[in-house]
């Protein structure tokens, strides 16, 4: 009787051990799955990706993955892969999506855009302001991308079409420029290559036009109505590589030139949107010492205006004569 007591109680031991032993592998497999969620993902290249980073992540192996970069989110709007058929209405971004090599995507322009060659011979889907919405449903492009906004009931439309409509608006500052590279670039490749070729595209514009060694003192820029551009314009980020604009502490086009008068600049620079006789008929303009000793250039508004990888261009359009 003695013996039987004994083996239950060797049972009863037993079966205790196994099951603390089943609750500590619980516990060890629970928070080795805490664990993995906050391990870093890692892509055959070597590198660390955070986990947090949206991308999806494809099998292409046993033992290693790339991520896709896709989704990705560009000014609010999700674009789920790489686009086959693309849309753009605006002539600077259509410039910028052919030099990141993309134009192969391109099925139809905006009215505007007449470069590259190539480009302009695509189907026209009208003005930026007001694009022919019905023939852009028509030829069903993945993307529609624009530098205007389209009305909202438009883009809802456009979105139950299957179509993302993404809205890049025009730069201003370099570094907004820079940006706009970059999300051009993430459309069509994703997150991270994406991102790193506009960047890499953008750096080379910037390292040209801010090794130029122009040098043109304190300036103002003349634009069309013979305004004088302010210190928030993309026109004054540009030249201020190569000097101090004057009308800094001003808005927009809002600077009084009659203020010229006691605060003369060193160079003129004007947009060809204007004739230098406007520049020397102006009661203001005209009696500035710049002016009068030929320290005036002009150089093509669209620069500014559509700025795109030709804005390098700039460099060669101001003379040595003009600078100091």
């Amino acid at each position: 009787m003695k013996n039987k007591r004994i083996e239950i109680r060797h049972i009863m031991l037993s079966a205790l051990l196994c099951v603390s032993l089943a609750l500590c592998g619980c516990d060890n497999n629970a928070d080795a799955g805490k664990q993995d969620d906050n391990t870093d993902q890692t892509v055959s290249s070597g590198e660390k990706v955070s986990a947090e980073v949206s991308g999806e992540l494809l099998p292409i192996g046993e033992s290693d993955t790339v991520i896709s970069g896709y989704p990705v989110t560009v000014n609010d709007t999700e674009i789920e892969k790489a686009p086959q058929k693309v849309i753009c209405l605006s002539s600077s971004l259509t410039e910028i999506i052919c030099e990141l090599g993309h134009g192969d995507s391109l099925i139809g322009r905006g009215s505007y855009c007449d470069y590259p060659e190539e480009a302009a011979l695509l189907d026209d889907f009208g003005k930026p302001s007001a694009p022919d919405i019905a023939a852009v449903k028509a030829a069903a492009p993945d993307v529609l991308i624009t530098a205007t906004s389209v009305a909202n009931m438009d883009v809802v439309s456009l979105n139950n079409s299957g179509i993302r409509v993404v809205y890049i608006p025009a730069p201003r500052t370099l570094d907004e420029f820079g940006r706009i590279y970059n999300a051009v670039g993430m459309i069509f490749e994703g997150r991270f290559e994406g991102e790193s070729k506009g960047s890499a595209v953008f750096s080379e514009i910037r390292n040209k036009l801010s090794s130029s060694g122009i040098s043109l003192g304190r300036f103002i820029y003349v634009t069309e109505g013979l305004c004088i551009a302010g210190g928030d314009t993309f026109e004054s980020s540009v030249l201020s590589l190569y000097g101090t604009n004057i009308a800094e502490e001003a808005s927009g086009y809002s600077y009084d030139k009659s203020l010229l008068t006691e605060d003369q600049p060193d160079t003129v620079i004007f947009s060809d949107s204007i004739s230098l006789g406007e520049i020397t008929s102006d009661s203001v303009l005209g009696t500035l010492d710049a002016v009068s000793s030929g320290k005036v250039c002009k150089v093509p508004n669209s620069y500014f205006e559509a700025p795109s990888g030709r804005i390098v261009g700039l460099v060669g359009d101001i003379p040595e004569g003009v600078t100091e």
